[in-house]
């Protein structure tokens, strides 16, 4: 319950981070309410302002967010407010007060206050990424992207089915670009949320090979600490004989890796490597 209650208490904080439509839509439940005109639409104000509410107090917060399941973040229980309803509703009960008459008097008033909340929409942003976020996901995207033309080009045209084996970072996009190759494991691996809907879960040994996948070092061994029970190590030639057992016939390594560490492995694997820009390429 404690996790709950931090997880949404982090998740405000993070969705007021991405944007300030939120402050945007309680202004304009304040201003429906001291004005009056929220006898207009009742049910839709006091359903707006309930759900809003709820939304934001971290005890109802965590009881939305039990009920919506973990598959779903905290951002996603905001989908059950009207926000741009309610906002729209609100700035235009505001500037028809303001723009009762077309005299020049009211023109003066009413033109001034038009450009003001117009300015403040644009200032509140998006709620979501901010334009740096979203620029270096572009970068990361295009880079993914280049590397995977790569692969499909070195080793699409020997095997009839491409199995794909690769860090995290690649992963993410890799159903996105190269739809027709299969995956030794998907964002569900390391997106715990995504097997909310899921009886099927991944077997000790193929997380075992995303660990080795994320945690490897140059040498080509991961070393995990287990207390009492001793280290985890994680062998390179081991966990790559696992991966073609598991009928990986591709693998992308970083580019960290020695090379001599690199050939080593592709003799267990039982294929060719190939140099490509921050990756090995392991073909079999």
């Amino acid at each position: 319950m404690t996790e709950l209650m931090q997880n949404a208490w982090l998740g405000w904080r993070q969705f007021t981070d991405g944007g300030k439509v939120a402050a945007i839509l309680l202004a304009a439940l304040l201003y429906l309410y001291l004005s009056g005109f929220w006898k207009k639409h009742g049910e839709l104000f006091l359903y707006t302002a309930i759900v809003t509410v709820f939304s934001i107090v971290p005890i109802t917060a965590v009881l939305l967010m039990l009920y919506q399941t973990r598959f779903y973040d905290y951002e996603w229980i905001w989908s059950l407010v009207p926000m741009n309803v309610a906002a729209a509703w609100g700035m235009t009960e505001f500037l028809g007060s303001q723009w009762k008459e077309l005299s020049l008097s009211r023109w003066r008033q009413g033109a001034p206050v038009t450009l003001l909340l117009l300015a403040a929409l644009l200032l509140s942003g998006g709620l979501g990424q901010t334009g740096q976020e979203r620029r270096e996901e572009a970068e990361e995207r295009q880079q993914v992207r280049q590397v995977l033309t790569q692969v499909w080009d070195l080793a699409g045209q020997e095997q009839e089915e491409l199995c794909l084996w690769a860090p995290q970072e690649v992963l993410k996009y890799a159903r996105e670009e190269v739809g027709d190759a299969r995956l030794l494991y998907g964002r569900n691996m390391w997106e715990e949320a995504l097997n909310a809907y899921s009886y099927d879960t991944y077997s000790q040994e193929t997380k075992e090979l995303y660990l080795w996948m994320e945690n490897v070092k140059p040498t080509g061994e991961a070393v995990f600490g287990r207390g009492e029970k001793g280290d985890l190590v994680l062998r390179g030639a081991d966990c790559v004989t696992a991966a073609a057992e598991a009928g990986v016939n591709c693998i992308l390594l970083p580019e960290s890796l020695k090379k001599r560490t690199v050939e080593r492995l592709s003799e267990a694997f039982g294929g060719s490597v190939q140099q490509l820009e921050d990756y090995y390429l392991l073909i079999r």
